[in-house]
Parts: C-alpha cells; structure tokens; sequence
C-alpha cells in the first residue's frame, strides 16, 4: 500500500497522497471492488439463468449447481483471503482478484457448457469473498470510528447499483445475444475495477495490519460469537426472496414477468439506497442499537407476503429486502465497535463464513420444503422469522461497549 503523505485531523483519520481522507479513497474503492465482483460476479447470473437455459447452454439443474458453485467459491475466498493477503499484501492481491472477475465475466461469453461455465462462476465468487473481507477489514482499520458505517456503506452500495444495473441493462444486451451480454458486462466491470484500484492504492500502510499481528489470536467473546449467530440467520432469511420473489410475483401471484422486473428493479434501487438510511440511523442510535432495529425492519419486510398479496404491501417487501446491504454495512460497523483492528481482517473473514454457511443451508433446505409444499408464502414466513431471531442474536444484552 502507498504511505500517507500526511495524517490529517483525528476525526478525518489519515490523508492519501492525492489529499483526499484515506477512509473516503478506500470506501470509494471498495464499492467499486464490490461492483465488479459481487454485484456483477454474482448477482448479475441471476438475469442471466432464463437465456441460459432457454438457449440450451444450461439445463435447469445445471442451472442451480453452477449457483452451488459460486457459493462454494465465495465461502473459499473468505476462507483464504487473510493468509494470501499476509503473503503477498491486501493490495496486490486485492487488485489481482478485480482483474480475474472481470476476465471471469468475458470468459463466460464463451459457450462451452456447463463444466466451463461453472469454473468461472465459481472463481468469480472465490474473488468476491476476498474482495468483501479484505475491503471491510480495509475500512475498518481507515476510517474513524463515526465514520465507519457510512465508510461500509459505500462498499455495499456499490452491490446494489450493479444489481439495478444489470436489471436495466441484461434484458437490452441479451436482444444481442448471450455474448454480448457477458461482454457487456465485462466492460463495465472494467471499469469498476479501474476505480476499486484507484481506491484501494490510496490506503495507508499503516492502516493494514502487520502479518505479525494478523496472527494474534482472536477475541472470541460473547457479543461477537453473537453477532456471528446473527449473521447466519441473516443470510438464511434474504434467500427466499433471491430464490422465490420473482417467481411468486410473476407464476404465484399471476402478476406476469412484467411487473417481477420491475419489483426486481425496486430491489436493486433498494440496495444501493439501504447502506445509506442504515448509516445514517447507525450514526444516529450507534450500531448497538440500529443493528436489532434493522433486523426486525427486515424481518417485517421479507415475512410482508404473509398478510395480503396488495400491491403496496409487495413493494414495501421489495424495498425492505433490498436494503439488506446496509445491514451487512452495520455489522461490520459493530464488529469494529467490539474488537481492535488488528483482528479485522479475521473477523471479517468470520462473517462471510458465517454469511455463506446461513446461504448453503438455506440454498439445500428451502428447495426442498417448497417442493413439498408449493407454498411461497411459507418459505417467506421461514425467511421472516429466521430474521427475527437473528435481530434477537445481536441485540446488546451484555452492553454496548466491550
């Protein structure tokens, strides 16, 4: 990382070489990191699944592995993205990664069926779980401590504004044909890459913990293993909507593909827009408090289904689990509200673990439970109250400070 030309006040943390307060570079880059390989990477296959499977390059099946696969990449990239980044440093590593999810993207214009396209998709989640570790612990080892959910907050925006993106976009470059939409893609990623590079050079050195401290053992106390229960129940919950919402708007509801677009655009505003109302009810409550509070919002809103099927009520649930981001933003807050920085990058490694092992639970389950049942309504109801549980998980009982 390049050093800082100068520290700046304590409230604004170190200065970058180009004057700019480092916390703001680095959340800058990292919203453009989770662009290309969260936002892109992963959620823009989900517009992809109907081309690829009415064009014959997926079957239905294959369609839901090659889902598996990127889970599984995206688990193995938290996993391995503290030791290789002591190896080689966060952020050499962390543009390395930018660069191979946009090379994953333009790849898979090539159609050469599943085993290939699968290698990719499972290597573009491999980069966006390193991309999400090293960029949080990045952020929380910057920015002061009132400016780290806002800081969080441009990281996680950056998955929904590809999401609304790709919402608008796909639909137009699929008219070209698959190709064109996977290069599409790339193109933009491209460009989301340049400015996460960007960013992320701007941190300090002094911001990235020392090899020798990211081996210090970590504080495993309550409120944080807590907070990591929490966490998974979190991912269990926002499933059922990534899974079912379209479809339960569109086949359930009878309301057409037409109107699940656009609930799907709604979601994809949602999410750029929801890291920025929880930091700002973080900065208002502390995260102590503004985490519970957003999880039983949440839950509120993914259970929504369960008391009418009146269009204001879906479009309440639409831009409730949309904002999801913004809690994941307020997790990372309070997780560096209750551990010092040199346990970051550990801690945050922790939560995508915590966070993908909640979504390979809930991805094996819930096919299952609505194959049984048909029901929507009742995968909803799950997600609903596992999010209220998970609000219950990191509520501060034991106190809002260590």
């Amino acid at each position: 990382m390049s050093e800082p030309a100068a520290a700046s006040s304590p409230r604004e943390g170190h200065a970058s070489m180009d004057g700019w307060p480092a916390w703001r570079r680095v959340a800058l880059g990292g919203g453009g990191g989770m662009f290309v390989g969260m936002g892109l990477g992963r959620f823009s296959y989900t517009a992809m699944v109907p081309a690829l499977i009415s064009s014959g390059q997926l079957s239905v099946l294959e369609a839901g592995r090659i889902g598996a696969i990127n889970i599984a990449g995206f688990a193995l990239g938290a996993l391995i993205s503290v030791p290789m980044s002591v190896r080689v440093g966060a952020f050499r590593l962390l543009t390395v990664v930018a660069i191979l999810s946009v090379l994953a993207l333009a790849a898979s214009a090539v159609p050469l069926g599943f085993a290939w396209l699968g290698f990719w998709r499972g290597l573009v989640g491999l980069t966006a779980g390193i991309i999400m570790v090293l960029s949080l612990a990045l952020i929380a080892s910057t920015a002061p401590s009132a400016r780290r959910p806002v800081a969080a907050s441009f990281v996680f925006a950056g998955v929904g504004l590809a999401i609304f993106m790709t919402g608008i976009l796909v639909p137009r470059l699929l008219e070209r044909g698959l190709a064109t939409a996977w290069l599409g893609l790339a193109a933009c990623g491209f460009a989301a890459m340049m400015l996460a590079i960007w960013g992320w050079r701007g941190a300090p050195a002094a911001s990235t913990p020392a090899p020798a401290r990211l081996g210090a053992a970590t504080p495993w106390t309550w409120p944080l293993r807590f907070l990591l229960a929490g966490y998974f129940f979190f991912s269990i919950a926002i499933v059922p909507h990534t899974l079912y919402w379209v479809d339960y708007l569109a086949r359930g509801l009878e309301l057409g593909m037409a109107e699940g677009g656009l609930h799907w655009s709604i979601v994809g505003i949602a999410s750029a827009l929801g890291p920025w109302s929880m930091a700002a009810l973080g900065l208002l409550l502390g995260t102590a408090w503004a985490l519970p509070l957003s999880f039983i919002t949440l839950g509120l809103g993914i259970g929504a289904p369960l008391l009418s099927g009146a269009s204001g009520v879906l479009f309440l649930s639409s831009v409730l689990f949309g904002a999801q981001p913004g809690l994941s933003a307020l997790m990372a807050a309070r997780v560096r509200d209750l551990a010092d920085a040199q346990h970051m990058p550990r801690l945050m490694r922790a939560m995508i673990l915590s966070s993908a092992g909640g979504a390979v639970v809930a991805g094996a389950v819930l096919p299952q439970i609505y194959e049984l049942t048909q029901s929507h309504v009742l995968i909803f109801a799950i997600g609903g109250a596992a999010m209220m549980l998970g609000g219950l998980l990191v509520a501060p009982w034991g106190g809002v400070r260590r």
